[in-house]
């Protein structure tokens, strides 16, 4: 991904270091979660239905639109 440029390279950069480390933030708590589930499930107990739905709807990815097919081919 190319970095904008704004006029201001400094805050640009900075802007798309802190995308990324927002997603390695994100992709830890859904592991940590989702290792927490597994364990409760180890010891034979229901888990919490609320935990295992906001893990499937996070990690659910919709499937690709011809739309979005389309605009990722021209770049």
């Amino acid at each position: 991904m190319p970095v904008p440029a704004y006029g201001a390279a400094p805050l640009a950069k900075t802007f798309v270091m802190v995308r990324g480390l927002s997603l390695i933030a994100m992709v830890s708590i859904i592991g940590l979660t989702a290792n927490f589930v597994s364990e409760i499930i180890a010891t034979n107990i229901d888990p919490p239905k609320e935990i295992v739905g906001t893990l499937v709807v996070v990690c659910h990815l919709p499937p690709p639109t011809p739309t979005s097919l389309h605009q990722s081919s021209q770049h």
